[in-house]
């Protein structure tokens, strides 16, 4: 029997740089709830979201949301990350195009069994 369990597997704002926000644990399958992205500044931003496969390195063939820009003060609940299923090692990745501009929370259902 399985065991599933929802929670806030990330909550924070990531660098300008790849930042992984959720690696899906060993025995584990996870789905993406929601993901919200807030400016809470008063310059835009883009950025992108990655799911890469266990193993497997951030490039262009692991995109999911590519250059999504958010204006200043602005909100995105980002519908092309929820839904997304990750396999036990594959990891979540957002890219934005400026440190500490982005707030960022995701809510994942992990599957355990």
């Amino acid at each position: 029997m399985s065991t599933l369990t929802i929670k806030n597997v990330y909550a924070g704002q990531p660098a300008a740089s790849a930042v992984v926000v959720y690696t899906c644990p060993a025995l584990t399958t996870a789905r993406i709830l929601k993901t919200t992205a807030c400016n809470d500044t008063t310059t835009a931003i883009t950025y992108k979201f990655y799911k890469v496969p266990s193993g497997q390195s951030v490039g262009d063939e692991y995109l999911i949301l590519n250059d999504h820009a958010l204006g200043s003060k602005e909100t995105y609940l980002n519908p092309e990350i929820v839904g997304q299923v990750l396999d036990a090692g594959d990891t979540l990745i957002c890219h934005p195009s400026a440190a500490t501009q982005l707030s960022l929370n995701v809510d994942a259902v992990e599957e355990v069994g």
